[in-house]
């Protein structure tokens, strides 16, 4: 179910694996099983179903392949610290503050029964016919009555009209500005057409059938129904998405009533209070580290937190301590890198500001116990395969490929023509003009004699051969259209032009032509290393896999794959 953000936000198996494969497993990893739940939060169970065997076998041989990175990983330690175990840690608290967004807000509104309900209207499509008695303080002026007259007019109406006088009276009263061309007529609609006063009305009467009055932002209608048709439609899974969708679009003001109903409670329940003499003290002291100690850009707000003791405090919000372990954690929801730096108490209030609703809606989380909850351990699951797959790539596959400069010599050779080579280029002179006419005209001062190096330095818009008098950088065939093509088929101190290149006009005395070659090996030294690793990846990563599949147990469910 998609959800609002807020702010924020093998081998032989041991055998005691072998009771766990089960049906609502894919596989069983290092004896652990791997759910049909998180196979699906991979793939659509849609998708993947439709999938034939072999590529089945091979979705699932990845997301194991996932799984026994991560367990590696976590063997090894390298999940548990620097960057990594932040960005893992920032991913938990946006998550359970999300997952108690969702119980708090989201499934509060959007209940089974309230999906099931849209559902069935997308089942149908309805023609119906209205009448529209607006009123002057209605979201839309269509006329100037008050209400209180619309509503009785309406009354009135509702008493009189029938099948048999229904159009006549919408062309008499309605102040729908269609009427002249569909006299009240609005056709066939899906569920979402209408807003949802209306639809729910619609969807009540029997073909033929005509409402009492219905008030919408509008003002009051009496709609007909004329017919009621079936439709088809996927299966409810299938059409989740799209029930969710329409939801947040019909009831976006009961979502944000329940969202501040639900902050406001949090927050009395759990009072913010700071202690202006200790922020007062820490900001003093974090700003003179700032300026005196840490003011290279090198430096991030997090080396000036290093700097104070963990019993930095400076206030409370409900029983939770604003301590240095606080500010440090939500500085990284903010940024992981380089957050801003604090300059005085608005901007500590910023930080507040972003990280107050968050860091309740975590706390709220943990008193639901979501971080107890298999749908949670599911979603991490996935999550810490997906992270680790990328992580030991980098630290197993990667940085293990370390060839010797005999190697890297070899790869040079063989590789220059693929990686380093330097393609034909042809030097000249150049001076590029707004405007054909002048263009011309400047062709015709070269070849009268004047210098074309004096012509670039006082007539170029192009800055670079203005300043180098008319020497531009050597042009590929192809880079300045019909210019550099004709660059490749004049002589050394050729003359030519113009050349149309874009809106601009290029007038040209060809140079030298520099022919085809190689940058030499000192010159991509500095990217060989990463061009060798890049190349032997596959290789490298096959075998790790094999490690991996050596050192730990893999068991699939073949039943899955059929």
């Amino acid at each position: 179910m998609k959800r609002f953000m807020f702010v924020l936000l093998f081998v032989l198996v041991l055998f005691s694996s072998c009771s766990l494969i089960g049906d609502k497993n894919i596989a069983v990893v290092n004896g652990k099983g791997i759910s049909v739940e998180e196979l699906y939060r991979y793939m659509p169970a849609a998708n993947f179903n439709a999938l034939p065997p072999e590529e089945k076998q091979a979705q699932v041989d990845r997301i194991c392949d996932d799984y026994l990175a991560r367990y590696y990983l976590e063997d090894h330690g390298d999940l548990d610290s620097g960057d990594v175990y932040w960005e893992i840690r920032v991913w938990e608290i946006k998550e359970l503050a999300n997952g108690a967004f969702q119980d708090l807000i989201i499934d509060k509104i959007l209940t089974d029964k309230a999906m099931n309900s849209l559902y069935e209207k997308m089942k149908y499509e309805l023609d119906v016919s209205h009448l529209l008695i607006g009123y002057s303080n209605a979201s839309r002026k269509l006329n100037d009555r008050s209400r209180e007259e619309a509503e009785t007019l309406v009354n009135e109406l509702s008493q009189k009209i029938n099948a048999d006088n229904f159009t006549d009276l919408v062309m008499e009263y309605s102040d729908d500005g269609s009427k002249a061309e569909n006299s009240g007529h609005l056709g066939w609609a899906k569920t979402g057409r209408w807003v949802e006063e209306f639809e729910n009305a619609a969807f009540e009467l029997k073909p033929g059938e005509i409402s009492g009055p219905v008030e919408t932002p509008f003002g009051f209608h009496i709609i007909r129904l004329n017919e009621r048709r079936e439709i088809p439609v996927p299966p409810f899974e299938e059409m989740r998405q799209d029930i969710v969708e329409l939801a947040y679009n019909r009831w976006r003001q009961q979502f944000i009533d329940r969202q501040n109903e639900v902050f406001d409670s949090l927050m009395t329940a759990n009072p913010l209070e700071i202690d202006s003499l200790k922020l007062e003290d820490f900001l003093d002291r974090y700003n003179r580290l700032s300026t005196n100690v840490f003011y290279s850009n090198q430096f991030t707000t997090f080396d000036i937190m290093d700097i104070f003791a963990d019993t930095l405090s400076v206030g409370k919000l409900g029983d939770m301590d604003i301590d240095k372990e606080w500010i440090v954690e939500y500085l990284k929801t903010i940024s992981l890198q380089a957050p801003p730096r604090f300059t005085d108490a608005r901007s500590f209030g910023s930080l507040m500001e972003q990280s107050l609703m968050g860091s309740l809606l975590n706390k709220a989380a943990i008193n639901l116990g979501l971080q107890k909850s298999k749908e949670y351990k599911k979603t991490r699951n996935v999550y810490l395969a997906k992270k680790a797959s990328t992580l030991f790539d980098k630290l197993y596959v990667f940085e293990m490929i370390t060839p010797s400069r005999d190697e890297l010599l070899d790869f040079y050779e063989k590789s220059k023509s693929e990686l380093y080579a330097l393609d034909a280029r042809v030097r000249v002179k150049e001076v590029l003009l707004d405007n054909e006419t002048t263009a011309d005209s400047i062709l015709q001062k070269i070849r009268s004699g004047e210098a074309i190096e004096d012509l670039a330095s006082k007539h170029s818009i192009r800055n670079i051969g203005k300043k180098n008098r008319g020497l531009i950088p050597p042009v590929k065939k192809d880079q300045y259209g019909e210019m550099s093509l004709a660059a490749f088929n004049m002589k050394d101190g050729e003359i030519g032009g113009p050349y149309k290149i874009g809106k601009h006009f290029s007038v040209i005395q060809r140079v030298e032509f520099i022919p085809e070659s190689y940058r030499d090996y000192e010159a991509v030294s500095y990217r060989l290393l990463t061009d060798y690793r890049s190349k032997h990846m596959e290789q490298k990563r096959l075998e790790q896999k094999q490690m991996l599949r050596k050192k730990y147990s893999v068991r699939i469910n073949k039943s899955l794959i059929k």
